[in-house]
């Protein structure tokens, strides 16, 4: 189990790691959605799917998730 403090730390260091590679995906949208879906990954979720890590990341549905695997530029 990890500590607070290091999770802490670890999301900072997510942070960090988008702002270098944010200019990659063309809009806010899909920086935030990628930023989500690893944050999600990274996160003790019991299932990576696309329902738990849209849930993890407070969204209401997967859909923005699926897109950006399935279809975004």
């Amino acid at each position: 189990m990890i500590t607070e403090r290091a999770a802490e730390h670890w999301d900072l260091e997510l942070d960090d790691l988008f702002l270098t590679i944010g200019h990659r995906f063309r809009r806010v949208e899909l920086r935030r959605r990628m930023r989500d879906y690893v944050g999600g990954l990274l996160a003790p979720v019991a299932r990576k799917n696309s329902w738990q890590l849209a849930e993890q990341a407070g969204h209401s549905t997967p859909d923005g998730l699926q897109h950006l695997l399935a279809g975004a530029k």
